[in-house]
């Protein structure tokens, strides 16, 4: 599979963290499952091929998408079951701060969650899809949601978590014994589930979890202790309980199924 990241136009960094699209390496037949790990960000995602198909744990069903759809804040993996052929995903990575203006809704509800785009209600959606279904490049479809988020760009973000947070790899329990923020514990608790759609800790945590993913991509050799001692874990046995929360997997099979070189999205399980 080719996953590819593509940075949105300097004006939208404070939005967009980047753009990113999936398409099969080459003509061989897409099968398999593969795991999309929680990284406290929300996506727009749409296909202008078949849709792929979401198995959240926990749930009876498997979640057939529709074509354009969106990710809220996921507490665990969820296992993706990719078309057989005609595999061809365009999607915008938002920073977790500013989904809940940009969607008018309290994130809460859509976490865990995997919702069309339709059922968000959001102006002008319709003809966006259009548009990204009939554009034959990235660069275009690029363009295309820059210009439906052209609004946004004015909003006055220093009001939301982003500044609260200062750090995004920031430790949740500082931040809450932290009286400079002046935010009270119950005010900031409040906040993360309606503009963000998790705890505090739980952003902390998944924050932390894809640091340690990150280094264990650059450094294979690291042992679990110094990683977990790195990452400001009790314990090595802690560590290893909250990667398999996270994961699905324990860190050394998490390393022999992931691609160094790709996404997350790249972790085939099945």
């Amino acid at each position: 599979m080719l996953f590819k990241k593509h940075p949105p136009s300097q004006d939208y960094e404070h939005i967009i963290a980047y753009f990113w699209t999936l398409k099969p390496s080459n003509s061989d037949v897409v099968d398999g499952q593969y795991r999309f790990v929680p990284d406290a960000y929300v996506d727009w995602v749409f296909h202008s091929g078949e849709p792929w198909q979401c198995d959240f744990p926990n749930v009876e069903d498997n979640i057939k998408t529709d074509q354009f759809h969106v990710f809220g804040q996921i507490k665990k993996y969820i296992d993706l079951s990719l078309p057989k052929q005609n595999l061809d995903v365009f999607a915008v990575k938002f920073h977790p701060w500013v989904a809940d203006k940009i969607w008018n809704v309290d994130m809460h509800y859509l976490t865990d969650s995997c919702l069309s785009l339709s059922q968000l209600n959001l102006p002008d959606m319709s003809e966006l899809q259009e548009k990204i279904i009939l554009s034959k490049d990235v660069k275009t479809k690029i363009e295309h949601i820059e210009q439906y988020l052209f609004s946004f760009l004015n909003d006055n973000y220093k009001k939301s978590l982003k500044y609260v947070l200062s750090d995004l790899s920031i430790n949740a329990h500082n931040l809450i014994k932290n009286q400079s923020t002046g935010i009270g514990l119950r005010r900031l608790e409040q906040r993360f589930k309606n503009e963000i759609g998790i705890s505090p800790k739980l952003f902390s945590r998944t924050i932390r979890i894809n640091k340690v993913i990150e280094q264990m991509k650059v450094n294979t050799e690291q042992s679990l202790t110094q990683l977990a001692l790195a990452n400001n874990y009790y314990d090595q046995s802690h560590f290893i309980k909250d990667f398999k929360q996270f994961t699905g997997l324990n860190p050394s099979k998490f390393l022999k199924s992931i691609n160094p070189n790709g996404d997350i999205l790249n972790l085939r399980v099945g």
